[in-house]
């Protein structure tokens, strides 16, 4: 398994960030992240550095869960259209 990594600044430190997983575009990780802080650097200015970060976590955080909640909402479409187009299917072929 190829591992990738990237080094970045991140509020003047410099941090190495690998991933194992071939799926994982540590680039697009960082960047994501990175917006977030943007935002916050935007919307909050004069915050400190480390309260931001804070919030731009917390944003991250609440994207992910969101995302996870449609992605069951999705599964669970697909599992009952799926079912739907299985027994129509049959009753076609009885």
């Amino acid at each position: 398994m190829e591992t990738t990594q990237i080094k970045f600044n991140f509020f003047g430190q410099v941090y190495e960030l690998k991933a194992d997983d071939p799926e994982v575009d540590v680039k697009e990780v960082v960047e994501y992240v990175e917006a977030k802080v943007r935002e916050q650097e935007t919307s909050n200015k004069g915050l400190a550095p480390h309260k931001m970060v804070v919030l731009a976590v917390l944003n991250v955080g609440k994207d992910y869960i969101l995302a996870r909640h449609q992605l069951r909402e999705l599964k669970e479409t697909v599992v009952s259209k799926t079912s739907r187009l299985v027994a129509k299917i049959d009753s076609a072929m009885d």
